[in-house]
Order: structure tokens, then C-alpha cells, then sequence
């Protein structure tokens, strides 16, 4: 049992020695920028937007192994979220009743407001959406050549901050977890 115990405390330091972990939070030799970007659609109600650019200053490659945004959503859910709704419902929840009371004439102004109300709506909605595909919230993984640079945009919800996290592999196989 003891010779078991010992063989297999010997494997963990063995591994260990080689692929060191550090979790850091400054690694001068990958510099990463975070920025806010203003949002000009409906989105701006529920969420901020933000971009991280990545670059290696280093003379090697780094390849980044991990890489997750908490808080962060990608466009197409928070497209969801913020899509326009109920103007058409809400058009007909005041023109049917006052249809009862005006003999019929708030039922011809819904009509003729229904298609208007619609257009605006899906106008709106077309806005969200192409501001909202910028935001992929995914860090592209793999080699980041020296000098090199890649960015993410991502969105959070209004009063939250984004929260980077990398696990990247330098040439000499050291792992680093980055925080930013």
C-alpha cells in the first residue's frame, strides 16, 4: 500500500513539475484591453456592450487553450430579450374597445394602423438584431502569433462587468490562467 501511495505521489509531482499552472492576474507579455462600446438600438435598455482586444507582445507564439466571459451574452440572446414586442397587441387593446363606443370608427383606425405599427415594429427589431450579431461573445482559441492581435465583443446586463478569463500555453509549455 505504501509503496502504491508513493508511486503515485512520485506520477502527480512528476506532472506537476512539467506543465506548471500559474493564476495570475498581470502577464506583461499578453496585454489585454477592455473597452465599452455604446449601443444605439433597444439593446442599450438591457445590456452594455464591451469588446476585449488580446495582443501578444511576447517574440513567441501563445496559444490559447481556455477562454470564457462571465456575464457575457452573445448577441443573438440578447436579440431575444430586447426584440420589440406588443405594439400590435396594444393597438388593438385600445382600438377595441373604443370600436364599441365610437360605433366602429376605432376598429377602422386600428386597421389602418395595424400595418403602420407593424413596419415601425419590425424596423426596430431589424436594428436590434444587426447590432446584436456583432456581439459573438467567443474568444477565438488556438495560436496568437507574436505581435499578433484578436479581439471579442460581448454584452452584459446593464450594471454588470464582463470578466475574461485565458488559459494560454506559452512556447516553453508553462500554463497560465489570466483574469481580467
Amino acid at each position: 500500500m505504501i509503496k502504491k501511495l508513493t508511486v503515485l505521489f512520485l506520477l502527480i509531482a512528476y506532472v506537476g513539475m512539467n506543465q506548471a499552472c500559474f493564476a495570475i492576474t498581470n502577464f506583461n507579455d499578453l496585454d489585454v484591453q477592455k473597452t465599452q462600446i455604446p449601443l444605439t438600438s433597444k439593446l442599450h435598455k438591457d445590456f452594455s456592450g464591451y469588446e476585449y482586444v488580446i495582443t501578444n507582445n511576447m517574440k513567441q507564439p501563445l496559444n490559447i487553450l481556455n477562454a470564457q466571459i462571465q456575464n457575457g451574452q452573445d448577441g443573438n440572446l440578447a436579440y431575444q430579450k430586447s426584440e420589440a414586442e406588443g405594439a400590435i397587441g396594444t393597438t388593438w387593446a385600445i382600438a377595441g374597445p373604443v370600436g364599441l363606443f365610437t360605433l366602429g370608427a376605432g376598429w377602422v383606425v386600428g386597421l389602418i394602423a395595424t400595418p403602420i405599427v407593424w413596419i415601425v415594429q419590425n424596423n426596430k427589431n431589424k436594428k436590434i438584431r444587426t447590432e446584436g450579431m456583432a456581439y459573438t461573445n467567443l474568444v477565438p482559441l488556438g495560436l496568437l502569433n507574436a505581435n499578433e492581435s484578436t479581439s471579442v465583443k460581448t454584452l452584459v446586463p446593464v450594471g454588470s462587468q464582463p470578466q475574461l478569463k485565458l488559459t494560454i500555453m506559452d512556447s516553453k509549455k508553462n500554463i497560465y490562467t489570466i483574469n481580467k
